[in-house]
């Protein structure tokens, strides 16, 4: 998994405990962040069956730390645009653990957290392109302070560039994600090479660390309808089962 460039993202807030889950893409990944500093990461390369390895996952991520789950103060999750199936375990589990803990949850976009992984020196913008497969790819434009300067969106790979380099006007773009090849060649000046395909769950971590308090329950992010409609998962039970939760 890359390392974060960005140490000092969301410091202001660094007085808590934060659980960071990925399950909306290829993996399965689980982080706990304390007071800024990284304390575990667990991370599997992972098409279908997140609800059966997330809370094996988290478990064992929460020993590694020498934590439990009622240490938790908040868990961030990944809320998509994503895999319909994956956004839903991670939300499930979510959802769940702050129910039965009282913790906060907050939710993350897929596109913030590969943005959050690129290296801040390397270009004043950021954008991250995910291939959302049916000849489209997700996409966002963010400063280097993952501030949106695009909100995410869906469109055909050339549709998504066209906008992008409208939003950049004329700035240089640092790339990230499965989604850039479809697009073609990077205009000039633009960055393809180095950012993440992969989602670090100790970004979804800082950035849930350094979100305002939320105000509701986190919600998938669908950026067009569902291919399929799977029954809600449970994984939170198997979390509870090991005696984990108070």
């Amino acid at each position: 998994m890359p390392a974060l460039p960005n140490d000092d993202f969301g410091a202001k807030d660094r007085t808590m405990i934060v659980l960071g889950l990925d399950t909306a893409l290829k993996a399965c990944s689980a982080a706990i962040l304390k007071d800024g500093a990284p304390l575990a990461r667990t991370s599997a390369p992972l098409e279908r069956g997140h609800a059966e390895r997330l809370a094996p996952m988290v478990a064992g991520t929460l020993a590694a730390a020498g934590l439990s789950a009622r240490d938790i103060d908040r868990v961030g999750v990944v809320v998509g645009p994503g895999t319909f199936a994956g956004v839903r375990v991670g939300l499930a589990f979510a959802r769940g653990l702050a129910v039965g803990t009282g913790i906060e949850a907050v939710g993350v976009t897929s596109l913030a957290a590969l943005a959050a992984g690129i290296a801040t020196a390397t270009a004043p913008l950021r954008a991250a392109v995910i291939d959302a497969r049916r000849g489209q790819v997700y996409a966002a434009l963010y400063d280097a302070a993952l501030v949106p300067r695009l909100e995410p969106f869906v469109a055909a790979p050339e549709e998504a560039l066209r906008r992008l380099m409208d939003a950049a006007g004329g700035a240089a773009v640092a790339l990230a994600g499965d989604g850039v090849a479809p697009m073609g060649p990077a205009p000039k000046g633009w960055i393809a090479e180095g950012g993440p395909d992969v989602i670090d769950a100790m970004a979804v971590a800082r950035l849930a660390a350094g979100a305002a308090r939320p105000e509701a329950p986190p919600a998938p992010l669908y950026l067009r309808p569902p291919d399929a409609r799977p029954a809600a998962a449970a994984a939170f039970a198997g979390l509870l089962a090991r005696g984990d939760a108070p």
